[in-house]
């Protein structure tokens, strides 16, 4: 059984007994005689099963009265909307709330206007897959945010009342000790002698830019997780100064709502993953956890989708065996997916970083000292000015170039919450964007979970490899099987070329600055895939 399937009580009961952490997130179990909900995996002692109840999420949990467990914590990862590839109406206003949709002066009927649903359509849709409203799941969202910031700094507390995204104090105050059980002081006293051995031994301070922080976190994910597949294939995009990858630290600035920031992830630490944010604008919190939970799939089900690619092709399942937990490696937004996409048609990716890190050198702008870390000091390049000055750092053909400028600015009115087959549509009616431009920026920028890159020369190569495929046809229809999972069958192949070519002795009658990767001259774009 996966943790995608329609789970029966019963069976809910006897993952809580295995206390088993593939279904964190996918339900919470309700104790009604201690008024608590915990995950899956608790610790603590397993209840009676008459004294249970089974909820879809926390927030139809605290919805029902009961508060977190203090073992288990707070966090969880998010229940998956796996089942539907091209992106439940749920999931999308899930990851909208997320990143703090509801938050200062936004309401459900602004959402609802975003998802292009009414407010009952909405609320339907919500309860129907979670159990809960959209005010339920904003009001757990900024609980969750608020522990973290009274857990993981020191700020005044009215200003993480502020930052989580509560009207008042006294709104903060009564949510927080409902949800919890105690005020937000009794939990940072607690807190407090742990985090600052933690800093102590890190070295990093609390304190950061005024008017915002430097904090810390953790991001629940589920295992197994190819930590160091992410690694690789951020190392070799790398812009310097805008991205740095230490062993399997890996670092990034990042533009958010109200200003600059930088996130640091330990893609190889056991169980949650710690993350480090500075932020211009601590206000900035959620956006940049929502960022980092997308950037890394973190909401993946990898039990549920390394299970489904069992029944792909037998020549994957050596792939499968040797990198269990494959994610999808994200980009901030469809333009930059786009500026990528384009700059590398028909040239390596190390071309395309170099020509990336001209652009940012030109338009890219310093952060402020005290955002600086592990080497990470500029901002990514804005991928609209990026085009619209293609001529000064572009190296390539002028159609190209002519791309860069028309259809990043036109991507750049896409929102990010529009169904995966609306966005492909659209990508695909610009012009200079084909097929494997369209379906590539999907994969990184949405988390398109079930679409392969057209006429892929790394993919291919990588299925001759194992005896898949002799050409791109059949490789198409070689991976049919593999669906609703096809997008991670294609980050194995992409891996699985990476590793080939690392094993191949390094050319020595070539000039690195004007070898091209060898495509088809019937197929226009070329791949961008991982390569060293």
């Amino acid at each position: 059984m996966t943790p995608t399937t329609v789970m029966t009580d019963d069976e809910r009961y006897a993952a809580i007994r295995a206390r088993d952490t593939r279904f964190d997130g996918m339900f919470f179990t309700c104790v009604r005689s201690t008024g608590i909900f915990c995950r899956p995996s608790c610790p603590a002692r397993t209840p009676q099963r008459s004294g249970v109840e089974f909820v879809p999420s926390a927030a139809a949990a605290a919805g029902s009265g009961y508060r977190a467990c203090k073992r288990c914590g707070p966090t969880a990862p998010p229940g998956s909307p796996d089942d539907d590839p091209v992106g439940s109406l749920a999931g999308r206003a899930l990851r909208l709330i997320d990143a703090g949709a509801l938050d200062d002066d936004g309401t459900v009927p602004d959402l609802a206007r975003r998802l292009a649903v009414s407010e009952r359509t909405l609320h339907r849709a919500l309860v129907t897959a979670t159990g809960a409203g959209a005010l339920a799941h904003a009001r757990m969202r900024r609980a969750r945010r608020a522990h973290e910031l009274v857990a993981g700094t020191e700020l005044p507390l009215a200003r993480v009342a502020h930052a989580a995204g509560f009207g008042s104090e006294r709104q903060f105050h009564d949510t927080f000790s409902q949800i919890f059980g105690h005020a937000p002081s009794v939990v940072r006293a607690r807190a407090l002698p742990g985090r600052r051995a933690r800093e102590r031994s890190a070295g990093s301070p609390d304190a950061g830019a005024p008017g915002g922080a430097a904090v810390t976190a953790q991001l629940a994910v589920r295992r197994p997780f190819d930590g160091a597949g992410l690694a690789a294939w951020f190392a070799h995009r790398a812009v310097p100064g805008v991205e740095d990858v230490t062993e399997l630290r890996w670092t990034r600035a990042v533009n958010l709502p109200h200003g600059p920031g930088v996130l640091q992830v330990d893609l190889g630490a056991e169980g949650a993953l710690p993350v480090t944010m500075r932020l211009a604008d601590l206000r900035d919190h959620a956006a940049a956890i929502a960022l980092a939970r997308r950037l890394l799939d973190l909401d993946a089900d990898p039990v549920g989708i390394d299970q489904g690619l069992a029944a792909a092709p037998s020549a994957l399942a050596p792939l499968l065996a040797a990198r269990p937990g494959v994610r999808l490696p994200g980009t901030p937004s469809i333009p930059e997916a786009l500026l990528w996409a384009v700059t590398g048609q028909q040239i390596t990716t190390a071309q395309a970083r170099e020509q990336i890190t001209r652009a940012t050198d030109l338009f890219g702008d310093e952060l402020p000292e005290e955002l600086h870390l592990s080497g990470v000091h500029r901002a990514p390049v804005d991928p609209v000015m990026a085009g619209a000055h293609a001529a000064q750092w572009f190296r390539g053909p002028r159609a190209r170039r002519d791309t860069l400028s028309a259809a990043i600015e036109e991507a750049a009115d896409l929102e990010l919450s529009l169904p995966v087959d609306e966005l492909h549509s659209r990508l695909s009616a610009m012009r200079g964007i084909g097929p494997w431009t369209a379906a590539y920026v999907l994969l990184r920028a949405v988390r398109a979970i079930d679409i392969v890159p057209a006429r892929d020369v790394a993919l291919l190569g990588a299925a001759r490899d194992l005896g898949l495929a002799e050409d791109h046809a059949s490789l198409q229809q070689a991976l049919v099987a593999a669906s609703p999972w096809r997008s991670y069958a294609a980050l194995h192949l992409w891996h699985h070329q990476a590793a080939l070519r690392s094993a191949a002795p390094a050319p020595t009658t070539r000039n690195p600055s004007t070898t091209r990767a060898v495509h088809p001259a019937s197929a226009p774009e070329s791949s961008e895939g991982p390569q060293t």
